[in-house]
């Protein structure tokens, strides 16, 4: 109970997937100091027992990685499953879904994912410009479709690469139009290095003395206590 009611506070804010910092941490060398813009969406997610329930409402960031986006969806999906007996993230696949035949596979990585001279960044909600209460869907890896008819309203980016760009097709069946997905662009150039948040290079001169250290200790203190005493603290 106490590592779900952490766990809860500190998804309030941003995290970066890749150096576990977050906005709301218990520990000051994970604090994220860098100023995030983010936003909370409710994204709908049909219910994978029955796709003709209610759509269960399930908060996310827009600057989420789909795979942080995924493991939000089976925390509010299976909360009263244990942890073991539930999917596990690297297994699904998260559609965006508009209607019955619309349907894009959101993934950390793909043709779409930005790269500035040697680094890449990871795709977020934000990336695919996914709004407050769209619907998502998570399928198992070999069941993922990317099917976007002429009439679907998907960003303009997505809907022209879902047009033109080469997939890849599971080795399951490699005619249907249900198992396709954006195929990844290798990298051609060694030592590109991948980012969420924060650059590695961002935070590599913290150290700047004892004084140094005092005050953004000082500056972070309200954050830190709102993060560890959470309904009782408030800001002085």
């Amino acid at each position: 109970m106490l590592f779900c009611a952490i766990k809860q506070q500190m998804e309030k804010g941003p995290i970066d997937s890749i150096t576990g910092e977050a906005r709301y941490s218990l520990s000051e060398d994970k604090l994220i100091r860098q100023q995030i813009e983010y936003k909370t969406l409710t994204l709908s997610c049909v219910n994978p027992d029955n796709e003709n329930s209610p759509e269960i409402p399930v908060k996310v960031l827009n600057c989420d990685t789909i795979t942080q986006v995924k493991e939000k969806i089976l925390d509010a999906v299976y909360k009263n499953m244990p942890y073991s007996s539930r999917p596990r993230a690297t297994d699904m696949d998260l559609e965006w879904r508009q209607g019955r035949t619309a349907r894009v596979v959101l993934q950390d990585e793909d043709i779409t994912t930005k790269i500035e001279g040697d680094w890449k960044r990871l795709n977020t909600l934000m990336h695919y410009q996914v709004s407050d209460r769209c619907v998502v869907a998570l399928v198992p890896k070999q069941m993922s479709s990317f099917i976007i008819p002429s009439s679907a309203s998907f960003p303009r980016s997505i809907s022209r690469y879902g047009m033109d760009v080469p997939f890849r097709s599971t080795p399951t069946s490699p005619d249907s139009p249900h198992s396709r997905v954006p195929m990844l662009t290798p990298d051609l150039e060694s030592g590109v290095k991948i980012w969420h948040l924060v650059k590695n290079h961002d935070h590599g001169d913290q150290k700047e003395g004892e004084r140094g250290s005092k005050m953004v200790s000082e500056i972070y203190l309200t954050r830190l206590l709102a993060t560890k005493v959470p309904g009782r603290y408030k800001t002085i």
